[in-house]
Order: structure tokens, then C-alpha cells, then sequence
């Protein structure tokens, strides 16, 4: 299942199958895209946070399900489609996206970090792509965002070899933001996701399709006008007033 709700100014999504080291199935790709879709035109969720329940964050596919669906060309399809909807709803979002990540993130459970804005881990954590030990065609949509994260050589290692990244080795790829003890995850998130809720909603956002539109020039007219809104917006009349006042800025997304 798929958990979620609104709190600290943040939309939570927990991806809730430990007996299967949260591997995703249909279902739980469609109740998945369903959920950041919801959180995404929620106001009060400033940003989103995608965590695994237990010790793993994500293991991949359901590859028992994977493999039964690929018996059947409508199996095929519907696998497909769940997967390229996810995925497309994921790199559309408006609301910055963060990975909270603990125990293993393999295979498609790379791919959704790899959505993320912002990736944190906890020491011990665990990456692999084991696509080619499983005769799978990695996406080329996929491939392009980890070259775009990670570089050419980071990404060919993880393509070619299908070996497991450590953590250490992750983060000096630049796959993740940072390593924190597991006792300090949760800790850490909430204050990342305070620090993004504190910040003016227009900018947050046009800073995110800014970034984006560097691996991806056809966003760019759009990224330039969102950021374009944020001139004379109430928020930037109110983050200047409580900068001359020498308080806290109360913003409100308009």
C-alpha cells in the first residue's frame, strides 16, 4: 500500500510493502503516481517526501509480477504503462521532490530517487541498476536523467556492471546530497522540508524548473515566465518587507 498525508508543511509518501522490501507492483505504481499527484496540487505540501517503510527503501520492481506480466502482450502493456505514467507524473511535478533513503534503492526503486530533487541516505544504504543481470533494456528516459545526476562513467559502472554502489561511493558520484547516520534521517528530512516550506512557494518552484530545463531546453520558455511571476508577486513584496523589518517572512504562494 501506499501511505500519505500533510504535515510540517510537507506531503509524506511512505511506499508500504516490507514483506516484498517495498518492490513495486502495478498497483502499487498506480496508487504511487496517484498519491504526488494529489500532494502536488495540495497548497499546504510545500515539498514531498518519498520514503520505503521498514529497511529498505525500494528494491526494484515486483519481479515476480514482472515476469508473469511479460507472458502476455496485455500484461507487457499494462506493466508498461503503469511504469511510463509513474515516471512521467514524477518528472512533471510542480513540488520539489525528496528521497529519504534507508537499506536498499535497486532498480526502479533508483529510478524514483533519480526523479528526486534532493536525495538524502542513511550510512549503509545500498544502490545497484541490476537490469543487464536480469536481461532488462534500461529505459533510455532513464538512462539520460542518471547520466544527467551521476556522468557518463558513474553511469556506465552502475549500467554495465550492474554491481551494488555503497554508500560512500553513491554520494561521491553525486547520486546522493548526503549521508547521514540512520538515527538522524528522519531528523534531517524534517529539516530540509522546514527550510523549503520557510521559502516563497513561486520561487521555490521556478527555481526547480529552472534546474530542470538544463537537461531539458524545451522547459526553458516555461521556467523563464515562472520565474518571471515571481516579480512584484506578493511573496516577493513580503520576503522584502520582513527583510527590512528584520523578521520571518510569512508567504502564501501568490
Amino acid at each position: 500500500m501506499i501511505e500519505y498525508a500533510v504535515r510540517d508543511g510537507a506531503g509524506w509518501v511512505t511506499i508500504d510493502n516490507p514483506a516484498r522490501r517495498n518492490a513495486l507492483s502495478v498497483a502499487l505504481m498506480g496508487d504511487l503516481e496517484s498519491a504526488v499527484r494529489q500532494l502536488d496540487d495540495d497548497d499546504a505540501a510545500r515539498s514531498i517526501v518519498l520514503t520505503g517503510a521498514g529497511n529498505t527503501f525500494c528494491a526494484g520492481a515486483d519481479i515476480s509480477e514482472f515476469a508473469g506480466h511479460h507472458d502476455s502482450e496485455d500484461g507487457r502493456r499494462a506493466f508498461n504503462e503503469a511504469l511510463s505514467g509513474l515516471f512521467a507524473t514524477l518528472s512533471g511535478l510542480r513540488t520539489p521532490l525528496i528521497a529519504v533513503i534507508r537499506g536498499h534503492c535497486l532498480g526502479a526503486g533508483m529510478a524514483l530517487a533519480l526523479s528526486a530533487d534532493l536525495r538524502i541516505a542513511a550510512e549503509g544504504s545500498m544502490f545497484g541498476i541490476p537490469a543487464a543481470r536480469l536481461g532488462v533494456g534500461y529505459p533510455v528516459a532513464l538512462a539520460e536523467t542518471l547520466v544527467h545526476v551521476v556522468g557518463p562513467a558513474h553511469a556506465a559502472d552502475l549500467l554495465l556492471t550492474a554491481r551494488t554502489f555503497t554508500a560512500a561511493e553513491a554520494l561521491a558520484a553525486g547520486f546522493v546530497n548526503r549521508l547521514v547516520p540512520t538515527e538522524e534521517l528522519n531528523a534531517d528530512a524534517l529539516r530540509t522540508v522546514k527550510a523549503i516550506a520557510a521559502n516563497a512557494p513561486l520561487s521555490v518552484r521556478a527555481a526547480k524548473a529552472s534546474i530542470r530545463a538544463t537537461a531539458h531546453p524545451e522547459l526553458a520558455a516555461r521556467a523563464r515566465e515562472m520565474v518571471a511571476a515571481c516579480a512584484d508577486s506578493a511573496d516577493e513584496r513580503e520576503g522584502q518587507r520582513a527583510f527590512m523589518e528584520r523578521r520571518p517572512p510569512v508567504f502564501h504562494g501568490r
